[in-house]
């Protein structure tokens, strides 16, 4: 009888970095994907407006699916006012709709007097609890201590457009009640109960939508987020709120000023204050 054989460490890592780069790609709808890059290919003009797309079948086989695949991808995309499908001539790229300006956080904090007139918010939790690990990482605070945690959906004049999970310590969370914190940040109602912020760190990644955060956002489950996570910290350095927010794509423009140094044999770009 002869006994299984056990890989080697080479060939069993190949096999779990393989399963890693296919995580994102496998949660994601195929039909989603290809809507995705002919919605991007619809916007950058790639197809003139007076003459007919490729067929069903020039894309099923570019991008290697069924038609059926295809179909769906095209019926979002007609939804969406994108293009037009006509029996008989076929399919065509419409100008896509002028956009609106997305909420514009310029730098490290946005124009908070202009961000709160514009939006809503709707408050999904509000309470005190302990900490998980990675916020208290974030907040340079034990495992478990106690914080208040407050989750929110923000949304424009129309629709969703970010979902917030946002941690502040104590004693700082004492000074926040549901009422006082209202339709603001979190950084200006703790700014109002004179927690001033003098310093914050910012990153941005990229996620996918989960079925909770796609219902609450009103966008499909896989769906591409900007991922920022931010710390807020006061005037002697300590953190005192830690923010991790999910942005929809197509309502979320980051935008940063970069001047240029002069001297040196290559050019360097640094951030610009506005």
């Amino acid at each position: 009888m002869s006994l299984p054989v056990t890989p080697p460490v080479e060939e069993r890592r190949r096999r779990r970095s393989i399963r890693r780069d296919h995580v994102a790609s496998d949660f994601v709808p195929r039909y989603y994907q290809v809507y995705s890059v002919l919605r991007q290919r619809v916007h950058d003009g790639e197809w003139p407006l007076d003459a007919a797309m490729p067929t069903e079948e020039s894309f099923a086989a570019a991008f290697n699916v069924s038609r059926v695949t295809i179909r769906k991808a095209l019926n979002m995309l007609e939804q969406e006012k994108l293009i037009l499908r006509q029996q008989g001539r076929g399919t065509f790229a419409l100008a896509p709709p002028r956009r609106r300006d997305p909420a514009n956080f310029s730098g490290l904090v946005e124009n908070i007097a202009d961000f709160e007139s514009r939006t809503k918010v709707r408050v999904l939790a509000f309470g005190k609890v302990a900490l998980p690990d990675d916020a208290a990482r974030l907040l340079e605070c034990a495992p478990g201590s106690r914080a208040l945690r407050i989750v929110r959906v923000r949304s424009d004049s129309r629709e969703p457009f970010s979902y917030t999970t946002c941690y502040v310590p104590e004693p700082e969370a004492d000074l926040l009640t549901a009422a006082s914190l209202g339709n603001r940040t979190v950084s200006h109602a703790l700014e109002t109960a004179g927690v001033v912020a003098l310093a914050a760190e910012q990153r941005l990644s990229a996620a996918i939508a989960g079925v909770e955060v796609a219902d609450l956002l009103r966008i499909d489950v896989g769906a591409p987020l900007i991922s920022m996570t931010r710390v807020m910290r006061d005037t002697e350095g300590r953190p005192v709120e830690a923010l991790h927010a999910l942005y929809r794509t197509d309502k979320y423009e980051y935008r940063v000023n970069l001047s240029r140094e002069r001297g040196g044999d290559a050019p360097r770009w640094t951030v610009k204050d506005v």
